[in-house]
Order: structure tokens, then sequence, then C-alpha cells
């Protein structure tokens, strides 16, 4: 397996609806660092996991979502579950206060040994209201 064939297993595998959990688990490396625009990053899953139940608890409706253009790069024969991915992201939901939200977003993944060691959103954060702009906070 090369690092191209794990990113389509990630994309695979959000299709499943799994929880958090089974995504951070089973993509994520336990040291992770993810971070959302300009805001501190956020280090290791269980902060990732528990942010990312918050704003899944703050959604009423999922309205869309969809994945554009994926690209990955860097990784070779001798380290093939190493390099980067970026992977566009389309979303638009009903929060629980009733906001209306759509987010247009990049996410720039770094791999080490088929596990995702750093994650980074590229999104306009002005789309974001109510609870969700709170809960985007946390890091």
């Amino acid at each position: 397996m090369n690092l191209r064939e794990r990113v389509q297993e990630l994309l695979d595998f959000q299709k499943t609806n799994p929880t958090v959990e089974e995504s951070y688990e089973r993509f994520y490396n336990e040291n992770v660092v993810v971070q959302e625009n300009l805001q501190p990053p956020r280090v290791g899953r269980a902060l990732s996991i528990e942010r990312q139940k918050r704003m899944n608890a703050n959604v009423q409706e999922l309205h869309e979502f969809k994945i554009g253009v994926v690209l990955v790069d860097g990784f070779t024969d001798s380290h093939p579950l190493d390099g980067h991915s970026v992977i566009e992201m389309h979303l638009e939901i009903t929060t629980v206060d009733g906001y209306r939200i759509r987010i247009e977003e990049l996410g720039l993944q770094t791999w080490k040994d088929g596990r995702i060691i750093q994650e980074r959103y590229f999104y306009d954060p002005s789309n974001i209201q109510g609870n969700a702009k709170e809960i985007n906070k946390v890091h």
C-alpha cells in the first residue's frame, strides 16, 4: 500500500459514517497536531476527538458534504506511507441554535507511517456562527 491508497482508504472509511473515535484511532497518530487557520494548534488525538464530538453534537441537519479535489504527494518507494495530502471539502449544515453554515475548506495532512501526524485546515471563519464559533476556538 502507498500513501495515495491510504488516503483513499480514509475517504472510503468516512463514507461508512464511523464514530469520531474510530476515525481518529484508525488514521491519526496519538500525538497529532491539528490547527484551524491561524488559531493555536491542538496537540493530541484526545483533544481533537473531544472538539469534533462537540462540533458534531451542534449539528441539527447536514445538508451537504462532498469531497472535491484530492492531492497526494511526497511518498517514495522507500517510504510509501509518508508524505502529504490535501483534501478539498464542502460542508453545509444547520446548527442546533439555528444557524445555516456553509464551509468550503482545504485540509492539509502530513502522514508518517500511514497515520496523520499533522493536519491544518484553511477556510473562511466568518461563515461560522453561534455555538459553532465557540466550539471552533477549542485548542
